[in-house]
């Protein structure tokens, strides 16, 4: 029932209330009172509300056990985030369910949520950073928390910024860097690879220009798997690509979409050199003899088709990440580049563009962000590092 409040303290505002019936005694249950601002919010919000209700949520009754809340809270959003998204939810469930048994949602306060977290890194020898399990862990019951909070219970017992208050400064883990590539290490590779296309079977195509187009891009794996020819655009004469599709080798399909973005979105990637699209067009046609030698037609219009496995390529299904990391490195060790201690893989590009991005005088870090698929706080956040190309020149500035 949605009805317009004209007295109190939620003057102007609509309530929601919805009653259902317990099928077994007969009884209403109580689902407490919501109120918004809009009675087009109310509607929306009332068609939640028995959403929840009828997926098996009950958010308003502290005394639900929390472990099956949660699982039912995963099993609810599980048509909404992607596989890989949903396996980690679904980890986070089935680490509660062993911890907290038939604890009940009012049970659950900060200093139990610590002594999970504690018991958790213990137990599995775990690391404690931003980007480690435990801190996935603590987000998803934060998350979950939060749609209950001012119904089932008064405060989140997941508070922010956990890690902190619950670690010492001494417990956590200084997170492995990426390798960042120089400017001279990215021509090193670029012409390694230009050399080897001179005399590479069509097979080795594919990896070895999978690099070379990453190396300018800085596109998500996902994102250059899945890329077609028919994404190649020119606009006011600049080369590049508007993508709006990604390849998951977890699922071994493609998503449908970017990543955090709704279907039907694309982008326009960073500019490429022409040489580099009319490498991509030889290599067209290239994989289009083979393709048709052997009986196989490249019906999802893909680049990287995995010309390795000819059953692969009858599916329509691109090469897979760690093939494409296998030649990186070989050609790494071709080029002199050592890691040093440092995360080097595929990946390193795209930590790289973004590194040179915010490195570049006067570029507008919203226009970079978007062309790397990030929100600005994102860009900022994860991928601005220090560019070794600039650190050596401001070495130079500061002792000059």
């Amino acid at each position: 029932m949605i009805k317009e409040i004209t007295t109190g303290k939620n003057k102007g505002k609509w309530s929601i209330r919805i009653q259902p019936v317990d099928p077994i005694t007969g009884k209403r249950i109580s689902i407490p009172i919501r109120y918004v601002k809009t009675k087009t919010e109310a509607s929306k919000l009332e068609k939640k509300m028995w959403s929840e209700y009828r997926a098996g949520l009950n958010l308003g009754n502290g005394k639900a056990v929390f472990a099956e809340e949660f699982q039912k809270y995963v099993d609810q959003r599980a048509n909404t985030i992607s596989p890989v998204t949903l396996k980690s939810w679904q980890d986070s469930a089935n680490s509660f369910k062993a911890y907290f048994g038939k604890i009940k949602i009012n049970q659950v306060n900060t200093q139990l949520v610590s002594k999970y977290a504690h018991d958790y890194v213990d137990k599995h020898n775990a690391t404690v950073s931003k980007s480690s399990v435990i801190a996935k862990r603590l987000i998803h019951m934060r998350n979950f928390f939060k749609t209950i909070e001012g119904k089932a219970i008064k405060k989140n017992p997941v508070p922010e910024s956990a890690l902190k208050l619950f670690f010492r400064q001494s417990d956590f883990t200084v997170p492995q860097e990426w390798y960042i590539l120089s400017d001279q290490e990215l021509d090193r590779i670029r012409q390694i690879i230009i050399d080897d296309l001179k005399h590479s079977s069509v097979m080795n195509w594919v990896s070895k220009l999978a690099i070379l187009i990453e190396s300018y891009t800085g596109m998500r794996v996902g994102e250059l798997q899945a890329l077609r020819f028919a994404n190649i655009i020119n606009e006011k004469g600049q080369w590049s690509f508007r993508i709006n599709n990604s390849w998951s080798d977890y699922t071994n399909n493609f998503t449908g979409a970017l990543k955090a973005r709704p279907k039907g979105y694309s982008r326009v990637l960073l500019p490429v050199p022409e040489s580099i699209i009319i490498l991509l067009k030889q290599f067209q046609v290239k994989q289009k003899d083979f393709l048709e030698n052997n009986g196989i037609t490249n019906k999802n219009d893909l680049v990287f088709i995995n010309l390795y496995d000819y059953k692969t390529a009858y599916f329509g299904k691109p090469i897979r990440q760690r093939s494409v990391n296998d030649m990186f490195k070989s050609i790494c060790k071709k080029a002199d580049i050592h890691a040093n201690g440092k995360k080097l893989s595929l990946y390193s590009f795209r930590h790289t563009i973004c590194t040179k991005l915010a490195n570049t005088p006067g570029m507008m870090y919203p226009w970079a962000a978007e062309k790397m698929g990030h929100s600005l706080q994102m860009f900022m956040n994860t991928y601005v590092g220090v560019d070794p190309s600039v650190e050596d020149k401001m070495n130079q500035l500061w002792v000059g």
